[in-house]
């Protein structure tokens, strides 16, 4: 609800133009934002329930994602500061940590058990399927970056994709071929290696059309 009630004060300021409305909003999502990332309660709060995916975190973080993106969105320069600070730009990064927050805790919860308490992240022990799944949607996750980052010629989106991916190709390199079997390990690379070249692809079409005279 906080993240809801910094929104909407976002939005009333630009109906009533009072830069408190500004400022409360923006605190109000950081709040949001410093609650959903930084508290590991949040991974016990309600049991796994039998449906996966479809739950309580995807509400929840979906809710607060889209709040900051929407509060960026309606911060129209000169509004879109606050000293130094860029406030859009960084509502924007927010929500974009909040959904690859969101990505993970989806596939924690996929493969935990219906009923357990809690929901566990992490990158070890038999589950091949769920490390393997982690590879591939980081991988997809930093590739729609790259894509958005062109769509709207943002290089810190595309830096954000390049570096997701290059985590990606060590997690997969260091981790991934030393412990899963070998038809997850040719699956995992296979995948990441598509999403590779889709990502080099990308750039050498973005740097084409760029120096095109």
């Amino acid at each position: 609800s906080w993240a809801l009630e910094g929104a909407a004060l976002i939005w009333l300021f630009r109906r009533v133009p009072h830069r408190g409305l500004i400022g409360t909003g923006v605190f109000l999502l950081g709040v949001a934002f410093i609650r959903l990332t930084m508290n590991s309660a949040v991974l016990s709060y309600y049991p796994r329930g039998e449906t996966p995916i479809l739950n309580w975190h995807l509400y929840t973080y979906g809710i607060a994602a889209a709040s900051m993106i929407l509060g960026a969105r309606w911060l129209t320069s000169p509004y879109d500061r606050l000293g130094e600070v860029n406030v859009r730009g960084t509502l924007y990064a927010l929500g974009g940590v909040l959904l690859f927050v969101l990505l993970n805790i989806e596939i924690a919860d996929y493969f935990t058990e219906p009923g357990s308490r809690f929901i566990t992240l992490s990158f070890g022990g038999a589950n091949f399927a769920r490390d393997m799944t982690y590879s591939m949607a980081w991988g997809l996750f930093a590739l729609a970056l790259l894509i958005l980052g062109f769509a709207i010629n943002t290089k810190g989106v595309r830096y954000a994709g390049i570096g997701l991916l290059a985590v990606t190709l060590l997690k997969l390199f260091l981790h991934d071929l030393a412990t899963l079997p070998s038809i997850y390990r040719i699956g995992a690379l296979m995948v990441v290696a598509v999403i590779a070249l889709l990502a080099s692809f990308l750039y050498q079409r973005f740097f084409d059309k760029t120096n095109t005279p």
